[in-house]
């Protein structure tokens, strides 16, 4: 491996080697090599062990998606209560201001949607 300087002659070592290998030279500790001595260990795997794996990767797979969809919906979740409670602030706003201008509950109700009792605890 000492003798290996350029990206070519690492692999060309790397893939003549591989089988050899139980550990990755220093060298080779880089993470494409990594990655490569990675597959090669699931390659070497037992059938019933390879099956284990890849029921494993399955089930990480479906624990990551089931995660990923959980964030998603929270945030939509999250930002429509935003914006109701943005809505009904701002609607509030309005209302104190048409009160504060003289304007009649009833005329306030109408146009904003609150009821009578709502204005009055403005």
């Amino acid at each position: 491996m000492a003798q290996c300087e350029s990206l070519q002659e690492k692999w060309c070592y790397s893939l003549k080697h591989v089988r050899k290998l139980n550990e990755l030279p220093d060298g080779l500790r880089v993470r494409t090599f990594e990655r490569l001595f990675e597959a090669c260990e699931i390659a070497r795997f037992s059938p019933e062990k390879k099956l284990q794996y890849e029921s494993d990767m399955i089930t990480e797979r479906d624990y990551y998606n089931i995660l990923e969809t959980a964030k998603e919906d929270g945030e939509a979740r999250g930002r429509e209560a935003g914006l109701m409670e943005g809505e009904a602030k701002g609607i509030g706003k309005v209302a104190k201001a048409m009160l504060a201008s003289g304007m009649p509950v009833e005329q306030i109700a109408s146009l904003t949607g609150l009821s009578a009792e709502e204005i009055g605890n403005l």
